[in-house]
């Protein structure tokens, strides 16, 4: 049996209510729950989180824009332009196994300008985003050359699990 795991969804910007890619505020609810729930659950699979299979996770998710993101951007990682995701983990998830794994935060503009150059729909990369975000927060990275390939390699096989289309 899979833990139930609790996913948060904060709508910061009316723009991600845009029905070209999501009909309604349930449909973005309940793809964000459905990608994160199946990320989480696939990385408890592996032995690195043998202890975390049965854990009951809390997740938050911020729907913002380009300015919010940028300010986050600028304010924690001293870089002074927006992104397309920003992951903020709760240190102590690791150490004392607390349920709550941190805050993900998407930009509606980034997203959707990276799905137009890299030809995919938005849909898709908004998907991406949420997967290689919820990554973050189990302590994937993409610091060093040998975790970037550790991190693409989960994150590949879970967007083609899922049928998301990314570059």
């Amino acid at each position: 049996m899979t833990p139930n795991h609790k996913i948060n969804i904060f709508l910061e910007n009316k723009k991600w209510l845009d029905k070209k890619i999501f009909k309604s505020k349930e449909s973005i609810d309940k793809f964000i729950h459905h990608l994160s729930k199946e990320t989480i659950n696939k990385c408890f699979l592996q032995p690195r989180f043998k202890k975390f299979k049965n854990l009951k996770t809390n997740v938050n998710f911020i729907l913002a824009d380009d300015k919010f993101l940028k300010k986050l951007n600028t304010e924690f990682l001293n870089k002074k332009n927006p992104t397309n995701v920003l992951s903020f983990p709760n240190e102590n998830f690791f150490k004392y196994k607390e349920n709550f794994l941190g805050e993900i935060f998407l930009s509606y503009e980034t997203c959707k300008k990276e799905a137009k150059k890299f030809k995919i729909d938005s849909k898709d990369r908004i998907g991406h985003m949420i997967v290689h975000g919820t990554l973050h927060l189990l302590g994937y990275d993409h610091k060093t050359k040998v975790d970037e390939k550790k991190m693409i390699y989960i994150e590949s096989k879970i967007l083609n699990s899922l049928g998301i289309n990314y570059y």
